[in-house]
C-alpha cells in the first residue's frame, strides 16, 4: 500500500446491508476523516502463493 491509505480492513458480509451495518458501526465508534470502499462481487482467484519457476 502506498499513497493516503492508513488502514486496509477486509470484510466479508453476506450482503449490501451486512456492510452497511458493519460501516456504521465502524463511523460511529472512530474519528474518521474519510472512508472509501471497493466491493468485489465474487472472487475469481483467492491466494497468497507466489509462482516462483516464472523466470526459470
Amino acid at each position: 500500500m502506498s499513497g493516503d491509505i492508513d488502514y486496509l480492513l477486509r470484510v466479508v458480509v453476506p450482503d449490501i446491508q451486512g456492510f452497511d451495518a458493519v460501516y456504521k458501526r465502524l463511523i460511529s465508534i472512530a474519528d474518521l476523516a474519510d472512508v472509501s470502499s471497493n466491493f468485489a462481487m465474487e472472487k475469481i482467484k483467492y491466494t497468497t502463493k507466489l509462482p516462483l519457476n516464472y523466470a526459470g
